[in-house]
């Protein structure tokens, strides 16, 4: 689902961020032929902004659709309940056979709070496991209403402390630390998701407070799963014309994410490192 309201350093998906369809636009295919700028419906917009974007873009894809280079593709699109879940049961026996389902993820589904619960629903009513990833940072009404509708919930955590969460992601989190204890217990099972930045969250202090905060406030969840940094949103941010933060940050060391395993490891949780 597109949309989110975080602004996370390291997020991978940038084009996820923003609800509208957006286009990416890759330089090195781009054979400056004009043919998108014939093609947009508002020529004067884009040749003022080329090759960026503008901000006035409605996404009709229309000069994607011109662009026989493929330098310019189309992000996001709108698409009803039945034709989604048209798309998800097409793929029925590869589910049937690896004993998988359907997990939604984003951006933040729970900003669709209504389509995804009823599309959740409707998977269940066909028989298919079902798994919600989110960032916890939603009005408990919209989350409550999904999670009706999930086996597992896959819930983010980014830093436990609510300033460095802030600088790190544009919002506290209170929101998040209040929905994941409540969240607990509700669904069949919930994983803890944290993603391990180096220089950002990997740092013991913040490691033990995890600890401490899903051992002995989340009843029931007993796995975290480490999620090493990775780069692939720094390409994407540069085809949206974004500033990525974290530029050049180099990978994280196996070794930093097996010491920050064993320190959840002493709080008697279960950890996989992704």
């Amino acid at each position: 689902m597109k949309g989110c309201p975080l602004a996370c350093a390291w997020c991978s998906n940038p084009e996820s961020q923003k609800t509208r369809p957006e286009i990416m636009y890759y330089r090195e295919k781009c054979l400056d032929c004009g043919a998108c700028l014939e093609a947009c419906p508002h020529r004067e917009l884009l040749e003022a902004a080329f090759p960026r974007t503008p901000e006035a873009c409605a996404g009709c894809g229309r000069c994607v659709q011109v662009c026989y280079a493929e330098a310019r593709h189309l992000v996001g699109r709108s698409v009803s309940v039945g034709e989604l879940l048209a798309v998800i049961l097409s793929d029925r026996v590869f589910y049937e056979q690896s004993g998988g389902g359907v997990t939604v993820g984003g951006g933040e589904p729970t900003l669709q709070a209504a389509f995804v619960s009823e599309l959740l629903a409707r998977c269940r009513r066909e028989g298919l496991h079902t798994a919600l990833e989110t960032c916890g940072f939603a009005s408990w009404r919209n989350l409550a209403l999904v999670l009706k509708n999930v086996d597992q919930l896959l819930f983010d955590l980014k830093h436990m402390d609510p300033e460095r969460h802030r600088e790190l992601t544009g919002v506290d989190n209170a929101r998040i630390l209040e929905n994941a204890r409540r969240a607990a217990g509700r669904v069949g099972e919930m994983v803890v998701r944290f993603p391990l930045i180096p220089g950002c969250n990997t740092e013991a202090s913040n490691l033990h407070s995890l600890g401490r905060f899903v051992s002995g406030q989340l009843p029931g969840v007993r796995r975290v799963d480490l999620l090493p940094y990775h780069s692939t949103g720094e390409s994407k941010s540069v085809r949206l014309f974004r500033d990525y933060p974290l530029a050049g940050r180099p990978p994280l060391e196996r070794e930093e994410a097996e010491q920050a395993r064993d320190i959840l490891v002493s709080y008697g949780l279960e950890v996989n490192i992704g």
